[in-house]
């Protein structure tokens, strides 16, 4: 095999594993940034092995997924150029290539032993129970397929709470699952709009776009809504902590502009988008920025 041969090989490999999903893991670091720690050096390390380990644990949920489904994959429009729909790796290899993935996740998580280790070993097998029965056919069934996909991202936030000992107040609780079910719904919209066949989602007979506009609408509003009364929460911390209210316009501004962009996006995936768009990564920069400020400044944890 020459150099060319490997370099192509890996590229393969890095779609099967969908490096670019990663970006969705970010989201165990959102307690602890907002519980002050994260600065810590211990509770920085944990959080960085146990991002590391959750990576590979949805490595592994992806591969399975496209094993699953490789024969409808072929026949759509843009999962058919991933490397297993294309045949450019056997559904062998994928398998294990998948079950490399689960088992370097559970090494890498048997090394942020802490206090809270049992509840974010919990949270993984929950994570991995459920998208196990969603790639065996959940996906399939009406809304249950929409909480599935939301509940992925509220667990990494659970996990990554767990992982440094700290907890997830209600307010952010609750607007992490709003924003989640608000991704989860545009996405299936987008699909329902540019599948108007269900060739190759049987779940998306039972959508009309109408109604997954509402629920979209539905849960934009009440994420707002929530985040504003976290925000405000936050004055019960200390002074600088009351400043949090003054993110509402820019997070308001960030829905906006990802409310923008899914309406352009054909199959509506918040990862392409994010990554594709140069203002809203801005905005989420300035965001944290000022998130940074408020809440590690002179006088704040």
């Amino acid at each position: 095999m020459n150099q060319g041969d490997r370099k192509r090989n890996i590229q393969l490999y890095l779609q099967l594993i969908r490096v670019k999903q990663y970006i969705k893991n970010g989201l165990i670091f959102l307690a602890a940034f907002f519980a002050g720690t994260i600065l810590e050096k211990e509770t920085f390390f944990r959080l960085l092995t146990g991002f590391a380990a959750f990576s590979c644990f949805c490595s592994s949920v992806y591969i399975l997924n496209d094993i699953r489904d490789v024969e409808k994959d072929r026949r759509h429009p843009v999962k058919s150029r991933r490397p297993l729909a294309s045949g450019a790796i056997s559904v062998k290899q994928a398998a294990v290539a998948g079950g490399m993935m689960l088992t370097a996740g559970y090494l890498l998580l048997s090394l942020t032993q802490g206090e809270w280790f049992g509840k974010a070993h919990a949270f993984v097998f929950l994570y991995l129970i459920l998208n196990a029965g969603y790639s065996f056919g959940l996906k399939n069934v009406p809304i249950l397929d929409i909480m599935i996909l939301t509940s992925g991202f509220l667990i990494r936030v659970l996990y990554g709470a767990a992982l440094c000992g700290t907890w997830v107040s209600n307010w952010l609780y609750l607007t992490v699952f709003m924003i989640s079910l608000y991704m989860g719904t545009g996405k299936r919209k987008n699909e329902r709009i540019a599948e108007p066949g269900w060739e190759t989602r049987k779940v998306l007979q039972f959508y009309s776009p109408s109604f997954l506009e509402k629920i979209m609408q539905m849960s934009m509003v009440l994420a707002i809504t929530f985040y504003s009364l976290w925000s405000s929460s936050m004055a019960d911390r200390n002074f600088l902590a009351s400043y949090m209210i003054w993110t509402v316009p820019l997070v308001l501004a960030i829905v906006m502009r990802y409310e923008m962009l899914v309406e352009k996006d054909v199959y509506g995936d918040p990862t392409e988008i994010i990554l594709a768009d140069k203002p809203i990564q801005i905005l989420v920069g300035v965001y944290a920025v000022m998130d940074m400020g408020i809440l590690y400044g002179k006088h704040g944890f």
